[in-house]
């Protein structure tokens, strides 16, 4: 037998035992623990529900503010309840608050999920499903004294491995208040929670383990490798020495030697072929010298910025046209991740219809640069790269977009400017000259009429009229005449305090309560007040008008690395999803009396501060306008 073969078996026979034990063992192992940490969790959300139902069965239910849309609990006699202020309450029993709690458990819950179940239920939401009959069923025929128990499996639902918990909920003195009627005594089973958590999670750390086994797996070819090493130290070992001396010669760049090994086996082959080996290494060396210096070359003479990283993501060399754009030197940057420079989580695909394989991405996103300042770039990442002794490295191109989004923004502008710009112009002439006029000849009617009943009744409404279209065309020709901001250090919460004191008026008369959440040492951002105070009047009007005289404004600031976050939240009716990609366009309102124009002034403004923006509404719980301010403005950068 040839010693190849020696070989071969020993290691498949070795390492397929040892693989196979470890992999039994770990698994084992891991189910274990994965049951014990699933069944903790459950039983802790179990006894939490237990803990707000006994709060609420104490008191024999609480009442709570009836809100618009809040409908009154069907199943119980009396559940509103009228203040002598005239303010609604509405009951909330220990089973209405475990519903409302379970379906935002669904909305808020992250990976888990609870509802009720009741083999006699009266609201159809608490049947059981096949799982949750059988656990009810199964509690039902506990007759020990002390009834406890739960009831568990793991399932797949919709694509994810779930794991399932019933545990029983029995009547107690405090239930018979409401379900006496239904024929219920002190110890009964009246139900169960029910309790869905998902394991993907966990699955993820199934693999985790899975590439712990493989770990072990290269620790018993070492293993292994010794068993070999005593097995034929005589026959193998010794040559090999003089092949690994060799090799050793030829990493220190020393090629002018000869093994001089005579054998007629696999050893005296191997050292045969080694001196070829050896012949084509240095014949491949001063060739990748070659190609190394071609490299530096092209990397520094490239026309984009170009940076390398290891698969951590570390900065580990880069040419001089990134230290030009971002302003660190040669020997700072290497110590810097390359999300350090690239805000990775809000990249957004250069052609999003094409999916991004594993070896390269393409995308857009900013920069930021020593001064914190903000770039636009576009980035070229090829993964899967190898220099010398590190491999999967990456190759990033960074293209500075600055000028092209300057252009880009410039032909919007002008084109939204030309189009308003002719139209204001036909406004200022055919439209105010006339109204100027018509104004004059209303005021000289109310001299000479003012006293007619007649004209009274018609009077106001002519001149809210003339009023309005005044309005609109100072609003029109304020669009189209922008002016460029004047940037200096601000303090933000000042300026939405003046915001708020401006439109205090509009908020006096309702029942919209304003909530302020500021940082407590905020800083200061490069911006112009008075038009910052123009975005938040405009924003708070817009929240006061959706909510209809009632509700909450919360405003909310947050420091950020390299920007200020303010966040204004309103709890009004929301936007349709349809209006959300057009609330900014010139004159398009959904109110009667507005202009539509206040969005689109926001963010004309918004734009020239370079700050980023974004609208999240849904129809019925209110609209968040999230505007995020850069510290510092780049100069020479203005849209």
């Amino acid at each position: 037998m040839r010693l190849t073969t020696k070989v071969i078996l020993i290691i498949v026979l070795t390492v397929t035992t040892i693989i196979s034990i470890i992999f039994y063992v770990l698994m084992q192992r891991f189910e274990k623990q994965m049951e014990e940490d699933l069944l903790i969790r459950a039983r802790s959300i179990y006894k939490n529900i237990l803990i707000v139902r006994k709060w609420v069965s104490r008191y024999n239910g609480v009442y709570v503010l009836k809100l618009p849309g809040v409908k009154s609990n069907p199943y119980l006699p009396h559940p509103d309840l009228v203040t002598t202020s005239g303010d609604t309450l509405t009951l909330k029993n220990p089973a209405l608050v475990t519903r409302e709690l379970s379906e935002l458990s669904g909305y808020m819950g992250g990976n888990f999920s609870f509802h009720m179940a009741s083999l006699r239920y009266i609201n159809p939401v608490n049947k059981p499903d096949e799982f949750e009959t059988s656990a009810l069923i199964y509690f039902e025929r506990d007759t020990s004294r002390v009834k406890q128990g739960e009831f568990y499996r793991v399932e797949r639902i919709d694509g994810h491995t779930i794991f399932r918990y019933v545990a029983p909920l029995y009547t107690e003195e405090s239930c018979l208040t409401c379900h006496s009627a239904q024929g219920y005594k002190v110890g009964d089973l009246r139900g169960g929670i029910s309790i869905l958590v998902d394991m993907d999670r966990y699955q993820q750390a199934k693999q985790a383990n899975l590439a712990f086994l493989f770990g072990s797996a290269l620790f018993t070819i070492l293993f292994l490798s010794i068993l070999i090493f005593v097995a034929i130290q005589g026959s193998v070992i010794r040559p090999l020495r003089k092949i690994e001396s060799a090799a050793r010669k030829i990493q220190e760049g020393e090629y002018n030697f000869s093994l001089n090994l005579k054998q007629r086996d696999e050893i005296g082959n191997l050292a045969r072929t080694f001196e070829v080996m050896r012949d084509r290494i240095q014949a491949y060396t001063r060739q990748l010298k070659d190609s190394e210096k071609k490299y530096r070359s092209l990397i520094e003479h490239s026309l984009e910025a170009v940076a390398i990283v290891d698969e951590r993501g570390a900065i580990i060399d880069c040419n001089s046209k990134l230290l030009h754009l971002t302003g660190y030197d040669r020997e700072t940057i290497r110590h810097l991740q390359l999300e350090d420079l690239l805000d990775l989580r809000q990249r957004r695909k250069i052609d999003p219809a094409t999916p991004s394989n594993g070896d390269s991405e393409r995308f857009e996103t900013v920069l930021y640069t020593r001064d914190d300042l903000e770039i636009p770039v576009e980035i070229y990442l090829i993964r899967g790269f190898s220099l010398g002794d590190q491999s999967n490295l990456s190759f990033v191109y960074v293209r500075d977009l600055t000028e092209r989004k300057k252009i880009e923004q410039y032909a919007i502008q002008t084109e939204k400017m030309f189009a308003l710009g002719q139209l204001s112009s036909g406004i200022a002439h055919e439209i105010r000259n006339p109204l100027f006029a018509l104004n004059n000849n209303i005021e000289y009617l109310k001299e000479r009429f003012g006293d007619d009943p007649d004209f009274q009744e018609v009077y106001q409404e002519l001149q809210n009229g003339v009023d309005r279209i005044q309005n609109i065309v100072s609003a029109i020709l304020d669009y189209a005449r922008p002016h460029q901001p004047e940037f200096k250090p601000v303090d933000i919460h000042t300026v939405i305090e003046k915001s708020l004191v401006l439109v205090q008026k509009q908020f006096e008369k309702s029942r919209i309560r304003i909530v302020t959440e500021f940082v407590e040492q905020p800083r200061k951002v490069q911006a112009d007040p008075h038009q910052l105070e123009q975005v938040f009047i405009n924003l708070f009007l817009n929240a006061f008008q959706a909510m209809d005289g009632a509700g909450q404004l919360k405003i909310v600031t947050r420091n950020q690395r390299h920007h200020l976050e303010i966040r204004i939240e309103d709890s009004g009716r929301g936007i349709p999803p349809e209006d959300l990609s057009r609330i900014f366009d010139p004159f398009y309102s959904k109110s009667p009396n507005g202009t539509g124009l206040g969005l689109a002034i926001v963010q004309r403004i918004l734009d020239q501060h370079h700050a980023r923006y974004r609208v999240e509404s849904q129809l019925g719980l209110g609209t968040i306008f999230v505007i995020s301010l850069p510290y510092k403005q780049r100069v020479g950068h203005a849209v």
